[in-house]
């Protein structure tokens, strides 16, 4: 698992670094970094299900239950990461931290099962841009002498899915007799929010060298978050001629991700 090889090089730099060094972290230093970060959410973002009564076309008089479900899943990606730490006094710092504009490539799912039938979709959205920001409080807790320096640190963040326009659920062919594509129709749209969470992290700096200012980060943060979904179908038609309309979910993504960083700093003292 990827959390796993990236948090054990970090604990054996923990557990060497009450070495001999020569290069002080002490209250009033402000770290600049900059690099690349690797956003990982859950695999399955959204999901949910409901059952409605849809007429028969052979008898309109006639009601059958139809249970409908809708899902969501979004990959991957890799983008580049800034943030700044103050040390407000030894051992202990703030941190500002910005991921910007992951591009998460999303699909769509969709069911409606029946005693008779059973309907299956699954069409690519695109990508969903994301950008995180965070603010930690940061333990360091070896000496400040050391030059190589973990720390852990705990914090809020915000996450907000970049929505321009309300996007297509899925779009379905509209054919002509003899069976030519003449139509596509959107059917439905999908809406994200944005939300206020928790987070959490563990990292390491790593100076270049004795008394050098430049240093390596590496940090692995786990990230909180649920911004709100909302999601409409309308007048889906069916292989078997049953027309689904109306369907409206409002909820919330489990939008939880990992977030892998990989980056250089610049160490200012003041």
């Amino acid at each position: 698992m990827r959390t796993k090889s990236l948090l054990l090089p970090l604990a054996v730099a923990a557990a060497g670094a009450t070495s001999p060094a020569f290069a002080d972290f002490n209250g009033g230093d402000l770290i600049l970094r900059v690099g690349a970060a690797y956003m990982e959410t859950d695999d399955s973002v959204f999901s949910e299900s409901t059952v409605i009564d849809v007429p028969d076309p052979d008898d309109p008089d006639v009601l059958i239950p139809v249970r409908i479900g809708d899902s969501l899943n979004l990959d991957s990606d890799t983008t580049w990461f800034v943030n700044g730490t103050y040390f407000v006094a030894d051992h202990w710092a703030v941190e500002l931290y910005h991921m910007n504009g992951a591009k998460l490539d999303a699909d769509y799912n969709t069911y409606a099962v029946s005693d008779d039938f059973d309907f299956f979709s699954s069409d690519s959205l695109g990508n969903f841009e994301t950008n995180v920001t965070s603010f930690f409080v940061d333990w360091y807790p070896v000496c400040v002498e050391s030059w190589v320096q973990p720390y852990v640190g705990l914090g809020v963040n915000y996450t907000d899915i970049k929505q321009d326009f309300l996007r297509p659920v899925f779009v379905q062919d509209v054919v002509n007799a003899n069976g030519a594509v003449v139509d596509r129709v959107d059917r439905g749209l999908i809406n994200f929010g944005s939300s206020w969470g928790w987070t959490a992290q563990v990292g390491i700096d790593i100076e270049f060298g004795r008394n050098a200012n430049w240093l390596f980060n590496a940090s692995a943060m786990y990230v909180d978050a649920d911004p709100e979904i909302e999601v409409g179908v309308d007048n889906v038609v069916l292989s078997n001629g049953i027309v689904v309309d109306s369907i409206r979910y409002k909820d919330k993504l489990e939008y939880d991700s990992w977030i892998f960083n990989l980056g250089v700093g610049y160490k200012f003292s003041f």
